[in-house]
């Protein structure tokens, strides 16, 4: 887990060593371990080292036999030494144990797709010395961050957005679409962000650029595919997906560090604990935080299945002063970003780091396995229909375009109106008149992302959209920066593309069914994650697993009623915040005033909050 930057300059020039330097600076907390620098004619690459796999010989940039690929990644490759052998085999001669090492001469081998063969989670950026040619890639799911920002004369990346303020001819005015995307979504999805200067690659994508000023080009190289597979019975699925998640944690306890895991007492960091237990035994670290506040606090919970699993586990209670982290919040995320379980993220990565250097997670297991509460009223909503209901659907959708009907909205619609934060008439009272138009590319924005698998169930819609633009942009985002201001590597097998390969193939009804209240089939109560409850029965009793999840949610209401209330009309409000450039301040007023009496704002109020100090410090 590192920090990776670097330039090329497309106009002849070299660059400078201090520009490097200056970049991988801006990232020293992702990588206190070691610093490298490669310089050479057009290029110049960064890197700042956490070192979890091989840490003496693991030092980046680093380079094939010839010193003509030069490599920096950030990440872990997880079958490294499955391709190690292959390609030693094929005469490739290795200078370190570094998992890394094998993207070089994987790209010897294969070329650009040598991101096919990769197991595991990485950012990388790859020189080509002989054709001069610069690759970047990112991994499937989006796990590990990378941008970029491209002028005329030079494309310059980094692992994270505040590096690239470094540079002197760096666009730093406002993106408004991406702002109206922030405010509706309380994050920005990629390729956009914050800036005008300023993109994220996408997950899933490679970009490739020459020296000679060629056009880039941007290629997805993989893709979620829903494949479901009738011909197995739930019992049958059960032991495949039990087989699948027992692989993927233990493709990924390669370590040379201490480790330990996230526990919140919820399904999947308990499924991925106990996977974890049954490969290494007792004693594992195990992690998790909590209120003094009722409904707010997991403690409890996670303090019990340690105690089935037998780990040595650390609490602690969050005691911060969220308007004395804000600073700090704002300075590693870079850009707005509004998920107040960054703070709960935040505070248990200190913990953490604090007894290891990489921990594994249950992250991606709501998204993967259906697990939200608003799944199960979208399926009953918007059933899937065959047959002669289908065609009635059909022709009743047709007779609203053309105006005989009353519109009913799509899934698509209702997806969108369900937006907790600033839904569209909400934006458009806060924003002055000048910027309405952005509303409309938001929604563009949304209806792409259903256009692309409106032939899947509806589950798998759902499933598809949160894949793809929640759990990259938000909830694996939250996780990336807060634990790499710490230095900590945070791991999350359930995103092992290999496990998805067979999730995926699990039938809508085995991830979200209908169930009595001891689990039994034909009952009235959605279960979600069904097939993973029953997978992880082999450690836990069926009523451990159906208890109700708090999450890592955060007091944010009775804050901003209490304690903080004062302070936030005064940040929000001054006219030194610089949200009165965009919003009607009338309208933030309104918020401040109306919370706590007649609506709850506290998830508003937190966006708008966390904008105002990024304006003051950007």
């Amino acid at each position: 887990m590192c920090g990776i930057a670097g330039i090329l300059q497309l106009d002849g020039r070299r660059p400078g060593r201090e520009d490097i330097e200056a970049l991988n600076q801006r990232q020293i907390h992702r990588g206190p371990d070691g610093e490298g620098v490669y310089l050479d004619g057009p290029i110049g690459l960064g890197h700042r080292r956490l070192a979890i796999i091989d840490p003496a010989g693991g030092q980046q940039p680093m380079c094939n036999e010839t010193n003509e690929v030069w490599l920096v990644a950030n990440g872990e490759i997880y079958n490294f030494r499955a391709l190690r052998a292959e390609l030693e085999r094929m005469g490739h001669r290795f200078r370190s144990q570094s998992d890394c090492e094998v993207i070089v001469h994987g790209y010897e081998a294969w070329g650009d797709r040598v991101v096919e063969r990769l197991r595991g989670m990485f950012a990388f950026a790859l020189w080509d010395g002989p054709r001069r040619r610069l690759l970047l890639a990112r991994d499937r799911l989006g796990i590990k961050p990378l941008c970029y920002s491209s002028t005329d004369n030079r494309l310059a990346f980094a692992s994270e957005l505040q590096a690239l303020r470094v540079l002197p001819d760096f666009d730093a005015r406002v993106d408004t679409e991406a702002l109206d995307r922030y405010l509706h979504l309380q994050y920005i999805p990629a390729p956009l962000s914050i800036y005008r200067g300023a993109r994220k690659l996408p997950p899933a994508h490679t970009l490739v650029l020459t020296a000679d000023g060629a056009a880039p080009v941007l290629r997805r190289y993989w893709q979620l595919e829903w494949r479901p597979d009738e011909s197995l019975s739930e019992s049958e699925w059960v032991e495949r997906l039990d087989a699948a998640l027992g692989d993927a944690v233990r493709s990924h306890l390669v370590s040379d560090v201490p480790f330990g895991a996230f526990l919140s007492g919820g399904v999947d960091s308990s499924a991925v604990t106990a996977y974890m237990r049954e490969t290494l035994g007792p004693g594992l670290d195990t992690f998790t935080i909590g209120f003094d506040q009722a409904g707010f606090d997991e403690r409890g919970p996670a303090r019990e299945t340690a105690e089935q699993l037998g780990s040595r586990h650390h609490e602690s209670v969050v005691d911060l002063n969220i308007l004395d982290l804000l600073p700090r919040l704002v300075r590693h995320y870079g850009e707005p970003f509004a998920d107040s379980s960054a703070l709960c993220t935040w505070r248990v990565c200190e913990t953490a780091r604090e007894h290891v250097t990489m921990v594994l997670s249950g992250d991606g297991g709501d998204e993967l396995f259906a697990g939200y509460p608003y799944f199960p009223k979208l399926v009953e909503r918007f059933p899937v229909l065959t047959g002669p209901r289908r065609v009635r659907r059909l022709a009743g959708d047709l007779l609203r375009r053309i105006g005989l009907l009353n519109p009913v909205p799509t899934l698509a619609e209702s997806w969108y109106g369900r937006s907790p934060f600033f839904d569209d008439a909400l934006r458009r009272r806060l924003w002055w008149p000048d910027y309405h138009d952005r509303i409309g590319t938001t929604r563009t924005w949304h209806e792409a992302q259903f256009t692309r698998v409106d032939r899947l169930d509806t589950l798998s819609q759902c499933q598809s959209v949160d894949l793809q633009t929640y759990l990259p942009f938000d909830n694996l985002t939250k996780v990336d920066i807060a634990s790499m201001a710490h230095g900590l590597e945070v791991r999350v097998p359930l995103l092992d593309h290999a496990l998805i390969d067979t999730v995926t193939r699990i039938p809508a009804r085995y991830r979200m069914a209908k169930v009595d209240a001891a689990g039994g089939a034909g009952g009235d109560i959605w279960c979600g994650k069904y097939v993973l409850k029953r997978a992880a029965q082999r450690f836990y009793s069926w009523e451990f697993l159906q208890r109700r999840k708090v999450g890592f949610s955060v007091p944010l209401s009775a804050w901003f009623s209490g304690p903080f209330k004062n302070e936030l009309q005064v940040r929000l409000l001054d006219p030194a915040a610089g949200l009165g450039d965009w919003f009607d301040p009338a309208e933030i007023k309104r918020l401040v005033s109306e919370h706590g009496q007649s609506a709850d704002h506290g998830h508003r109020l937190w966006s708008l909050l966390f904008l105002a100090q990024w304006f003051s410090q950007y």
